[in-house]
């Protein structure tokens, strides 16, 4: 079951790698917010027909509505700062400060969840941190504001799984991820119509003027690469869940930084983006620490559980 586990959790993030490359793809073309916005239609309607089929009109019970809204208004918050943020810098990079989300997860376990974080595990969460600050060298003439985007994402998408905690185990996957990508489709919309309705001046620099740019008319080929990243992303997801029922988190926290090496490949083969040496320094500094993190967590929970 260990190995099924592994095996579906580094298919899933090559899955995400790759509909991240399709979407950066797009958006030199077309909005961003027009990309994710039909993308992420694509992907309720996916996720509704399998749970459907599989559930019956039941998978729309749940006594947890208004968490999976809230849950779907934090990946809403993370994956459009970062597809934002792959706009503008490679795909590489930005999966590079990204993958701090299991940082912030470990640091915000403390005060939201009153869990108890060695000192050991709070000094690898500083030293991947301070991987980012070396990474991006702020004060430089090379560093951007817009770097700091997958940053921002990480930390919303940190919530996620904390927020997840809340759930009964008993609440099927398929309504919690229903839900929660309705609600991202619904903020999605809402935006839409907004910058329809208000659409930004050419002159306007501000956060508005950046999301609240005019849509192009997609052409056939976009439309596929839609269809297609909407697939993916549902597979992804469907994946990734069949690979946390098959194996413990602890087992599987170290192959989630496989993301990194996936979206680094893509991003050479097909952006012949190359990363720089403070980008591989980082990488392998902030993997190393999550890594260190799951470890210790693991052992921790060992040592609870072989308490009498």
């Amino acid at each position: 079951m260990t190995i099924r586990g592994i095996t579906f959790l580094v298919s899933a993030l090559l899955l995400f790698a790759v509909q991240d490359a399709v979407v950066k793809y797009l958006t030199e073309q077309y909005e961003v917010l027009q990309i994710l916005t039909w993308r992420i239609l694509a992907v309720v309607m996916i996720i509704g027909c399998i749970a459907q089929i599989k559930l019956g009109w039941c998978f729309l019970k749940t006594h947890y509505r208004t968490l999976m809204f809230l849950r779907g208004f934090l990946a809403f918050a993370a994956f459009t700062n970062y597809y934002f943020a792959l706009n503008h810098m490679p795909l590489g990079d930005a999966a590079t400060i990204y993958m701090t989300a299991p940082l912030f997860v470990t640091a915000l376990s403390v005060p939201l969840l009153g869990e108890q974080v060695g000192m050991r595990r709070w000094v690898a969460v500083i030293i991947g941190f301070g991987a980012v600050v070396f990474m991006l060298n702020p004060g430089s003439s090379l560093f951007q504001p817009i770097a700091l985007l997958p940053l921002v994402s990480a930390l919303f998408y940190s919530f996620i799984p904390i927020l997840t905690r809340n759930f009964d185990p008993k609440e099927h996957t398929l309504t919690i991820t229903f839900y929660t990508t309705l609600s991202y489709a619904v903020l999605c919309l809402a935006i839409s119509i907004a910058v329809h309705l208000w659409p930004a001046l050419p002159q306007d620099s501000s956060i508005w003027g950046l999301i609240a740019q005019p849509w192009n008319t997609l052409n056939a080929q976009a439309w596929v690469l839609v269809i297609l990243s909407s697939v993916m992303f549902a597979a992804g997801i469907l994946c990734i869940t069949t690979a946390y029922r098959a194996a413990e988190v602890s087992i599987l926290a170290p192959f989630e930084y496989s993301y990194l090496l996936w979206a680094t490949m893509i991003g050479y083969i097909v952006f012949a983006d190359v990363p720089t040496l403070r980008t591989w320094l980082a990488g392998f500094i902030i993997a190393g620490s999550g890594i260190y993190i799951a470890v210790r967590e693991r052992h921790a929970a060992r040592s609870v559980t072989a308490q009498p």
